[in-house]
């Protein structure tokens, strides 16, 4: 399998996973319907989850997009460009616009991870994320 670049590099989400899994899953879940729909890029403003630990949950607790989980923690829903950096979304709307035309309307998920595992340092403990999905018709 060869390995695609975007902007002269590998698109380095792994590492930044383990601070923020359920932010992650979603942001996977969210690639592969992009590729499997043919979008081109990343709703930027759509609200995805985020974990807020004990030194920000007393400062959003009133928030109408947070969710308590434990007494100290919880899920804060913000948009997509307030969690990632604009050039990171850049980098992932390339990889989407340049995206195979045989991954639209494709509905594999192997064909999809094949994709995204050429682009980015994704492994397949990362695209567990997709297993909650029975199809991504």
């Amino acid at each position: 399998m060869t390995t695609i670049s975007f902007m002269g590099k590998i698109i380095r989400l792994a590492n930044r996973s383990r601070k923020n899994r359920i932010f992650f899953d979603h942001l996977i879940r969210e690639l592969a319907i992009c590729l499997n729909v043919g979008d081109t890029s990343l709703d930027r403003e759509v609200l995805v989850p985020t974990y807020v630990n004990h030194s920000m949950a007393g400062k959003v607790r009133n928030n109408e997009y947070y969710c308590q989980i434990t007494r100290d923690d919880g899920i804060l829903f913000l948009p997509l460009y307030d969690i990632l950096p604009s050039d990171l979304l850049d980098r992932l709307d390339e990889m989407l616009a340049n995206a195979p035309a045989n991954l639209k309307r494709c509905g594999s998920r192997k064909l999809i991870t094949d994709y995204l595992s050429q682009c980015t340092d994704l492994t397949q403990c990362h695209y567990s994320a997709l297993n909650q999905m029975q199809s991504i018709h």
